[in-house]
C-alpha cells in the first residue's frame, strides 16, 4: 500500500491513500507513518526556497516524492482539480513523476532549472 503525504488538508481529500501534514514538512509526517511505500507531494512551488530546501532534505532522506512536470502550472491539487484535472488525471501524474535516490536528485535540479528560465 503507498500512502501518499500532501500539506494541505483540502488537498489529501482528492487522492486515494493520503493524509495531510498540515505544513510543508512532509518529511517529519513521514516518518510517523508505518507504511512500507510513501511518497511526498510538495505543492508545486518551485520559486519558493523553504519548499526547496524541504524537497532536497526528503531527497537525502531516501523518500519518494513528486516532482511536477513543466505542464502543471497550478500551486496545488485543489487548483489542479479547480482547473479541470480529475482525480484520475492527477494520480497519473503523481505515479508518473514520482523519483527517489539519483533520479529524484537529477529531476529536481532540471526541475529548478526549468523553472527560473
Amino acid at each position: 500500500l503507498t500512502v501518499k503525504i500532501v500539506e494541505g488538508e483540502l488537498d489529501s481529500v482528492f487522492l486515494k491513500n493520503c493524509i495531510a501534514s498540515g505544513d510543508s514538512a512532509l518529511h517529519q509526517t513521514a516518518e510517523l507513518i508505518d507504511a512500507e511505500n510513501k511518497v511526498l507531494v510538495y505543492d508545486n512551488e518551485p520559486r519558493n526556497k523553504e519548499i526547496l530546501k524541504l524537497m532536497e532534505k526528503s531527497i537525502d532522506l531516501n523518500y519518494n516524492i513528486v516532482i511536477w512536470p513543466d505542464t502543471i502550472t497550478q500551486k496545488d491539487i485543489n487548483e489542479m482539480i479547480m482547473s479541470g484535472l480529475t482525480k484520475s488525471e492527477i494520480e497519473s501524474i503523481i505515479s508518473s513523476n514520482t523519483f527517489s535516490g539519483l533520479e529524484a536528485q537529477t529531476k529536481f535540479v532540471f526541475w529548478i532549472i526549468l523553472m527560473d528560465t
